[in-house]
């Protein structure tokens, strides 16, 4: 029994060292394979070109020439004082290629001849580029989108121009809970940004031309360096009180109104820092809807009207406010808050009285110099007026903003008339956040079911 026993344990004993050996002998086998392969690779040798490449017709350093070859891929970029390298298999009939447009496309083949010449690991070679003559066909120029700004690891929420051509962008990657405002320039490059600690909402340009960022519960102030950009976070209810109401500035005059979304009526005013002396400049009131509004305490029952009178009396505001606030008229399908816009070009103040079907123009003094009638918000469909005015804010001309099935119109209007002088329909639908600038319009857009992000898009206004 005992020798049986032993025999057992010798056969357990030599298969356990059988199946270590081929273990350790699979293991050995890849690791002789790999070093072949190695030993093979290092067997190949290399050549390293370095050189200058050039300007054929005055000797300047070329930037941005690519170098290039295949089968293995291998490839360089020249730098500003024209400089390159690049490695590649020291094989004869291997082809390196020189491009830059637009400049006409060299190659570079590796003959005997020229391996011989360089018997070593290091080769220089200096390149002469010649300019192409490039013979383009007659084409036709149209209006269209232009993309001005484009990124695919960010959505443009808002934008707004910045000094020297640039732009702020109002951006995030997944959420506007994580925001961030950025400075780009003409050629798409970021040049800087700073990030935005709350949940963001919009760009806001105030009267003395502060960009602003607009959120939930907070605004903050961009700050522009040379090519930094910062924010600084603003009093919220300070600034809300004191900056969102003003318009514009005339001299030394702010413009400003007592507008409220929830009230059929509201005036512009005239604010003199010098003497800190208000004036009185247009009221604006919608008569139909006023009435409504008023009506709203006629048909309270009685002991609403007697809780209404007694907050008029503790608060100081008006009865009937109260009363249309207390029945929820402001927010009813009946309810449409006013739009009766003022803006300034050159010593000239526009307000477009929608209500009145007039545009009244004021000189630098605050008098009236015209009153033209207007009927471009009245069209042959109603719903069509999208109820916006924009002014060019270069040249300051004015257009005002239709819709027709997702697509927006903007309908040129001429001062000196009320008229329209002419239509542009904006070739994407649904654009968001349009400015117009210079005779042309700008706008947020992303297409319908695409992974593409928001771009800034812009479109030369051309009239029909």
């Amino acid at each position: 029994m005992l020798t049986q026993n032993s025999t057992t344990l010798r056969y357990f004993l030599w298969n356990l060292f059988l199946a270590a050996s081929l273990k350790y002998m699979r293991q050995l086998i890849v690791l002789l394979v790999l070093s072949f392969a190695v030993v093979g690779y290092a067997q190949t040798p290399r050549l390293y070109i370095t050189g200058v490449v050039r300007a054929a017709e005055d000797s300047l350093p070329l930037e941005g020439v690519v170098i290039f070859t295949t089968n293995p891929n291998a490839s360089g970029v020249s730098t500003k004082s024209g400089r390159y390298a690049i490695a590649v298999d020291r094989t004869p009939g291997r082809v390196i290629t020189y491009r830059a447009f637009p400049r006409k496309t060299l190659t570079l083949t590796l003959t005997n001849e020229f391996l011989a010449q360089w018997p070593g690991d290091t080769c220089r070679f200096d390149v002469l580029m010649k300019q192409d003559s490039l013979t383009l066909r007659e084409f036709v120029v149209r209006p269209g989108p232009d993309t001005v700004i484009g990124n695919w690891h960010f959505f443009i929420e808002d934008f707004a121009f910045a000094p020297n051509g640039n732009y702020v962008l109002l951006t995030y990657e997944s959420s506007p809970k994580k925001a961030k405002v950025m400075l780009a320039n003409v050629e798409q490059k970021i040049l800087s940004s700073a990030p935005v600690p709350v949940e963001v909402k919009e760009l806001f340009v105030d009267y003395e031309g502060n960009i602003n960022v607009m959120c939930v519960d907070s605004a903050f102030r961009v700050r522009l360096n040379g090519e930094q950009i910062s924010i600084v976070a603003m009093p919220y209810k300070d600034f809300c009180a004191r900056m969102l109401p003003c318009s514009d500035t005339i001299g030394r005059r702010i413009l400003f109104s007592n507008y409220h979304p929830a009230y059929p009526a509201f005036s512009y005013f005239t604010y003199d820092p010098k003497d800190s002396t208000v004036s009185h400049l247009k009221y604006i009131v919608d008569g139909p809807l006023l009435k409504m509004y008023n009506w709203e305490y006629d048909f309270l029952k009685p002991k609403d009207r007697l809780y209404a009178r007694k907050m008029a009396a503790y608060t100081g505001i008006d009865v009937r406010i109260i009363a249309a606030t207390m029945t929820g008229f402001p927010n009813s399908i009946y309810y449409t808050p006013l739009y009766a816009p003022l803006y300034v070009k050159n010593d000239t103040i526009s307000v477009f009285d929608h209500y009145t079907d007039s545009l009244y123009l004021y000189d630098s003094t605050l008098q009236l110099i015209a009153r033209n009638k207007i009927d471009y918000h009245h069209p042959k469909n109603w719903k069509e007026w999208d109820r916006r005015v924009y002014q060019d804010e270069v040249t300051g001309e004015f257009y005002a903003r239709h819709e027709r099935a997702g697509f927006i119109y903007l309908k040129k209007i001429d001062i000196k008339t009320g008229k329209v002088s002419g239509t542009y329909k904006i070739e994407q639908p649904w654009p968001k956040h349009l400015r117009i600038r210079n005779g042309a319009v700008y706008y947020i857009y992303r297409p319908k079911e695409s992974i593409q992000k928001k771009y800034l898009y812009r479109e030369l206004i051309i009239l029909r």
